[in-house]
């Protein structure tokens, strides 16, 4: 092998032989991300990524993310003297019909900050008309270019995928390679040698993803493989343990709030019972991955079974009720 890469506790190559891999340790960035919903459909059906999560925004979430990417520093200096100021939007009173929010310069490093109104930018729902009134001209801030840019990013978000909408595809393709989240702060996962294969889709998707960003910031996206010996083996098996008890202790509030609530949803009971199954799944095959027994979930997994098998008799009982 070479070209060997330490990372921490992990020890990783990018070439060697795949049959004595664990499997890879993968991770990217989506920084601040607007594809259009049509192409990110398009690359998703290219790159055999499943398209998920690519709702249509509401034109009042697609008004508040457009005037909250509004923000500029600008430091001027006059007279050896320098100051430096914010301008960004800030809600004021709106009503049902009309979203409405204010664009405003803050003077910084004052014993009070200064707060001046330089617009207001609303939008009527009733006749679809984004509209800039009461513009004050102002010597640091281009009011008229902050305005310009809120309708546009407005426009853009009406039609495109955000950063969330990316991040639920990207995380649920990742969740079907049973990948693993590691407790490293960010987009970094194990993915076992199984499925480690479909990580140049992904690794393609994220790429290709960054030459239709609309804002043009950089996504980051790389992977390496992890060898296979015990030292690593040790290592994933405290991320699975990590990763594991969080998604139970996730899943077992969730079924108990359905018990105690007295859920009547056959097709909801189901859908978390597949969920309590397919966890199940995933530690019978990391324990053939890592070559250990993953005992130390089982009282974790008892509990989690015990609520799944109760609501599924309810789901069963509802059934008979509705056949009768």
């Amino acid at each position: 092998m070479n070209t060997v890469l330490n990372m921490k506790d992990f020890i990783g190559t990018s070439q060697g032989d795949k049959a004595h891999m664990l499997g890879k340790f993968l991770y990217f960035s989506l920084s601040s991300l607007l594809i259009d919903r049509e192409a990110l459909k398009k690359l998703c059906e290219d790159t055999g990524i499943p398209y998920a999560g690519g709702t249509r925004l509401s034109v009042g979430d697609a008004f508040r993310s457009a005037t909250g990417d509004i923000r500029e520093r600008i430091p001027v200096t006059s007279m050896g003297e320098t100051n430096i100021y914010l301008a960004y939007c800030r809600d004021n009173r709106h009503t049902n019909d009309v979203l409405s929010r204010e664009l405003v310069k803050e003077t910084l490093n004052q014993k009070t900050n200064q707060y001046e109104k330089l617009a207001n930018i609303s939008y009527d729902k009733r006749d679809g008309v984004f509209r800039c009134d009461n513009l004050v001209p102002d010597a640091a801030v281009d009011v008229r270019g902050c305005c310009r840019r809120a309708e546009e990013l407005f426009e853009l978000y009406k039609v495109c995928a955000n950063r969330k909408q990316v991040e639920t595809i990207c995380v649920s393709y990742l969740r079907s390679l049973e990948a693993t989240k590691l407790s490293i702060t960010g987009h970094m996962y194990f993915v076992p040698r199984t499925f480690m294969d479909k990580v140049d889709a992904f690794e393609d998707f994220i790429t290709l993803l960054g030459g239709m960003n609309r804002k043009g910031t950089p996504l980051m996206v790389n992977s390496f493989y992890i060898i296979d010996d015990e030292k690593q083996r040790g290592k994933m098996t405290e991320e699975f343990y990590a990763a594991v008890k969080k998604d139970i202790s996730t899943y077992q509030e969730k079924l108990d709030y359905f018990i105690k609530s007295g859920c009547q949803s056959p097709a909801v009971i189901d859908r978390w019972t597949l969920k309590v199954r397919g966890l199940k799944e995933k530690k019978r095959h990391y324990e053939q991955v890592l070559r250990r027994e993953l005992d130390g979930l089982d009282d974790d997994f008892s509990t989690l079974l015990l609520l799944s098998q109760e609501l599924q008799l309810r789901a069963n009982s509802i059934r008979a009720k509705k056949a009768a």
